[in-house]
């Protein structure tokens, strides 16, 4: 017998300022997802706006300061606690009529090499002002020709400016492949994404590596004769400006700021559609109350011009109303001519206009000198000309060490150590990890969400069902394949099946009519961070807020199928000991796994943000025990099914821990199975 249990929702469309409408279908839960995350950012926007508009005093000023550090500090993860030596060298030099170009190599870590180029006045006299330039997302890097412009003009000017390659362009390709003279898997916005997601499993956001860099950058412009160490400014377009949006304020030695088509909200940004890059994204940041308003506000009173380009696609409304919230921020801080902002008519682009502006605005508050700014004709430099090594690449020229290799030195550095629980000890462990659970995937209180309709399909036995089997995949319920290989045996064995879609999944998942270029399933994990509430994590409550009141049995058995709902399941039977029996299908082998291959193909909807330091896979399965728990086709970063042996290497800790509580066998691990396989084990294993 077929049955669908219908259950009231109740969305929370239009609740809150400046809700839009959805982007998705109107027929069907399609746009569910989206209307539930549109909701809870207008709830935390709202909040934060109360906050910000009861700001009265300068003290109040500074407390916000100090939030606004203390946040994106958290978001980025630890940076280091000492400055290393930056060894830093010269290796050459282009010289123009009326500047120089300084080919700089220095190292912001030990053997974390940083390609950069110095472009100077050719005559210096004396100590000159400085200013920082963090790269937009150019698959050149420092040699795209904008940001070139950008430094002349600078030098033209007067200053010493820095500008430098991000890890994942330029010269600091990450996956670079001599063969192909190339990214594996393609520079800039690809590389990004890639070393973001592994950065996050360990505790860290790329932005975190990116901002230490321009740290050392202003290290490495306060030792040379030629810069005046107080007048140091930062300016960068795009990507680059969301790094002096960050950065600015954290950094006492930063003296005035020019973030160029960065700057809106991240509530407009989510409602523009802009999925960001992962340095973009910064977890728990909407929850802390932060947002691009505060992140300005807190560089209050020290000189800031924003740019903004009229027909970006950075929306420009959004970056029209910070600029007047930050206006207030200035006004308390006695500074109201401290701050401005320049528009261009034009897309998202550092343009003539916005360059002559910005550097208007650094010599009238960096330099003793006055003078009007004018853009003049100059030689735009190849990519080869500028590149500071003899390849081309750091990997290849001086063989350094990368993000990835950092984020595996710190995967194996903060990997708890744990010793197998004894059987008097393992109540402790299994609360250890609930609570490690807790932290890392935020599951909070097990209740309905308002907002949240979770679809579903009974199917029962011909007898009398023995119990019922919760199914959820990252499929959806009625996947053929689902169906046949899992549902299918569930019903022959004897026990109703129940399958849920899961937020996201199935009925629920999302789609647009609008034409996008992302995967649906990354654009809403990403906001989940910002909101601080991983989409995994948020899959889990749906299982354990919703399971109870949709059978009539005080226990039940759950089924994961694929690299998300394995998980899901797996998480959710640690936390409810009412499900009696897990069954795994298509699992990572670990967390490890995913940071020691960071080119993989696990859906980042399933990663947690600093997981690394808190559990692994394999503590899951053990903190299941002593229920039965079978695992089928367990897989490698790659999506391919591992064999037995190989599983047995990563989970027989697991299977220790089983051995150690009296429950031998009770965890049983299968891999590389077919279809049919698959129905004739988990048949078996239900029926037993």
């Amino acid at each position: 017998m077929l049955t669908r249990r219908g259950f009231t929702r109740t969305l929370l469309a239009g609740a809150g300022a400046g809700f839009v409408p959805i982007p998705a279908q109107a027929a069907g839960l399609a746009g569910m997802l989206w209307e539930y995350t549109q909701a809870y950012i207008d709830i935390l926007e709202e909040r934060r706006r109360k906050t910000f508009d009861a700001m009265r005093t300068p003290a109040e000023l500074d407390a916000l300061r100090a939030r606004v550090r203390q946040a994106v500090a958290e978001a980025w993860g630890p940076l280091p606690e000492t400055r290393t030596p930056l060894n830093a060298r010269q290796v050459g030099a282009v010289e123009r009529d009326d500047y120089v170009i300084e080919k700089v190599i220095f190292e912001s870590r030990p053997e974390l090499f940083v390609t950069a180029n110095v472009y100077r006045p050719k005559q210096v006299s004396g100590k000159l002002p400085a200013v920082v330039v963090p790269c937009g997302h150019s698959d050149t890097g420092k040699a795209a020709e904008t940001y070139q412009r950008f430094c002349i003009l600078l030098a033209r000017h007067g200053f010493i400016a820095l500008i430098y390659d991000p890890v994942g362009q330029g010269e600091r390709l990450e996956f670079f492949d001599p063969a192909t003279g190339a990214s594996r898997v393609g520079p800039g916005t690809k590389e990004h994404r890639v070393l973001g997601h592994q950065s996050w499993l360990v505790g860290v956001n790329l932005m975190g590596y990116r901002v230490w860099d321009a740290a050392r950058a202003i290290d490495y412009l306060q030792q040379r004769p030629d810069v005046d160490p107080d007048k140091i400014g930062m300016g960068g377009n795009s990507g680059g400006g969301m790094e002096t949006l960050q950065y600015c304020a954290f950094d006492e030695r930063i003296q005035a700021a020019f973030p160029s088509c960065a700057v809106a909200s991240f509530p407009a940004k989510t409602r523009a559609l802009l999925i960001a890059d992962p340095e973009q994204v910064l977890p728990g940041i909407l929850r802390a109350g932060v947002d691009h308003v505060e992140l300005l506000a807190a560089f209050a009173p020290k000189p800031l011009i924003i740019g903004s380009a009229i027909q970006d696609f950075v929306p420009i409304d959004a970056a029209r109303e910070t600029f007047r919230e930050v206006q207030k921020a200035y006004r308390i801080a006695g500074a109201e001519q401290h701050v401005r902002m320049i528009e261009t008519d034009a897309g998202h682009g550092l343009n003539e206009q916005l360059r002559v502006g910005a550097v208007d605005w650094f010599l009238r508050w960096l330099s003793p000198v006055s003078r009007a700014v004018k853009e003049r004709p100059a030689t735009i430099s190849t990519p080869e000309e500028l590149q500071c090594t003899e390849s081309g690449q750091t990997s290849v020229s001086l063989n350094g060490k990368t993000v990835v290799d950092l984020n595996c030195e710190r995967a194996r550095h903060i990997a708890p150590q744990r010793e197998t629980p004894s059987a008097g000890n393992f109540p402790n462990y299994r609360v250890e990890i609930q609570h490690a659970i807790q932290r890392v995937a935020r599951v909070g209180v097990h209740k309905p969400e308002q907002g949240i309709f979770v679809a579903d399909r009974a199917l029962e036995p011909h007898a009398y069902p023995r119990g019922t089997v919760i199914v959820i995949a990252d499929l959806g319920k009625d996947d053929v394949e689902v169906r046949r290989s899992v549902i299918d045996p569930i019903l022959s064995a004897g026990y109703e099946a129940l399958g849920l879609d899961l937020r996201g999944w199935g009925e629920s998942r999302p789609e647009s009519v609008v034409k996008v270029g992302f995967d649906w399933q990354d654009f809403f994990a990403y906001r989940s961070l910002e909101i601080g509430r991983p989409l995994l994590g948020q899959r889990i409550k749906d299982v354990v807020a919703l399971t109870p009141n949709r059978t009539r049995h005080r226990s039940w058995s759950i089924v994961g199928v694929g690299p998300n709902a394995s998980l899901v399941a797996a998480h959710a039977a640690v936390l409810d000991a009412r499900i009696d029996r897990l069954i795994s299908i298509g699992p990572p082998l670990s967390f490890e796994s995913l940071v020691l291959e960071p080119v993989n193909r696990q859906p980042f909807s399933s990663y947690l943000p600093g997981v690394i330091a808190e559990y692994e896979v394999r503590d899951l399965l053990a903190a299941c025990a002593p229920r039965p728990t079978l695992v089928l086709n367990p897989e490698n970063p790659q999506g391919e099914a591992v064999p037995e042996s190989r599983a047995w290497e990563q989970f027989d800790w697991a299977a220790q821990v089983y051995e150690a509580i009296e429950a031998p066998g009770k965890l049983e691990v299968r891999s590389e199975l077919d279809a049919i396989a698959m129905r004739s084990v988990i048949a078996e294993w239900l029926g037993g």
